[in-house]
């Protein structure tokens, strides 16, 4: 199947305005160039608001650190969304388990940012006061959205080397790499 030839990550967040296209804006700049054309990033709201820009910090905080999400525009988590993404990541507990319920059959794909490719005996980032929730800057000053924006730029950092693995994983399995 050719949608099963790129490897998808999806972001999950409510609105689909703030975190989750920073996400998607900052992890598509920390790809390796060897992967980029190999890597489907997405994001989704589980509020389903359809067709809204990013919010303006988000586009601004994005662009300050090389990206583009300016042509972003909002969209649901759909099942087909969900059946498409190799990887799932969420920002916050109710995302995770909007999805277990709407999704269940695709829980092995379905983490918490600050969780997924994180030792369990290791605690995640004390930056956050939620301790395994990205934080909603929504409504927020620029800089409430710039430290939102760098703790998710350093749980991609933390996460890169077991994405990059999961990615070249697929890339052994599939029938294309014979060629």
């Amino acid at each position: 199947m050719s949608k099963n030839s790129k490897f998808h990550v999806l972001f999950v967040c409510s609105g689909n305005s703030c975190r989750s296209p920073m996400a998607e804006g900052l992890l598509r700049l920390k790809l390796p160039s060897r992967l980029q054309d190999e890597v489907v990033v997405e994001s989704a709201g589980t509020l389903g608001i359809e067709g809204m820009p990013a919010a303006r910090h988000s586009v601004e905080i994005v662009q300050e650190r090389g990206g583009n999400i300016s042509q972003h525009r909002s969209q649901g988590v759909t099942a087909e969304l969900v059946e498409d993404a190799d990887l799932i990541l969420a920002m916050a507990h109710e995302h995770l388990e909007y999805l277990h319920e709407n999704f269940p059959q695709y829980r092995e794909n379905v983490f918490l940012l600050k969780r997924f490719a994180r030792n369990s005996d290791k605690a995640a980032s004390q930056d956050d006061p939620d301790d395994d929730e990205i934080f909603d800057p929504i409504g927020s000053d620029k800089e409430t959205y710039r430290f939102c924006a760098q703790i998710i730029d350093d749980e991609l950092e933390r996460i890169m080397p077991t994405l990059v693995n999961f990615i070249q994983e697929r890339r052994r399995q599939s029938p294309e790499s014979e060629a």
